[in-house]
């Protein structure tokens, strides 16, 4: 069973971050059943590994704050409702101690995307890569993907954490 979730503990939340970054760089849109997948198992991983009651509403109650905030840059018009309710999951799987660090690291990769996309966005697509519609629309519509500085910055963090540790600890046992 400690082998199961081993690999538990190191796969789900790449898989994760990974498949919510691919699907906001081809689709424009993160959806809310991946948000809930990703929320649901927690209480089950963070009892896996210890967490004491406090430890895991500390981890929520960062949660809940980026909710609001990201809730806050939604209603401006900064980012999509996807990427708000993604951004609270994933604080809530990094915690406390590296949620400042998840902020930063993903604003810095935003600001990069952003970067890349004005110079993406201010040539002509290739005839190929025009019939491409996910291409098309990145090109085409004023939004980036946040998702994808998410997931980037999810995917680094979750490597250092302790999770992660504790998966490799415990497939090694």
């Amino acid at each position: 069973m400690d082998t199961l979730f081993a690999w538990a503990l190191l796969l789900f939340a790449p898989l994760v971050f990974a498949y919510a970054g691919s699907s906001d760089l081809f689709s424009m849109r993160i959806s809310n059943r991946l948000a809930l997948i990703f929320l649901l198992p927690f209480p089950l991983f963070a009892y896996g590994i210890g967490l004491t009651w406090l430890e895991g509403l500390s981890h929520l109650g960062v949660g809940l704050v980026t909710l609001a905030v990201y809730y806050f840059f939604w209603a401006r018009g900064w980012i999509g409702g996807g990427d708000a309710k993604f951004a609270a999951v994933a604080v809530i799987w990094m915690g406390p101690e590296l949620s400042l660090l998840f902020f930063a690291l993903s604003s810095i990769y935003g600001a990069l995307m952003a970067v890349f996309f004005m110079s993406f966005r201010a040539n002509m697509l290739p005839v190929f890569i025009m019939k491409m519609d996910w291409a098309w629309r990145l090109h085409s519509v004023k939004r980036i993907p946040y998702g994808v500085a998410l997931s980037i910055a999810g995917l680094q963090l979750y490597a250092a954490s302790d999770w992660m540790q504790t998966g490799i600890q415990l497939a090694l046992s």
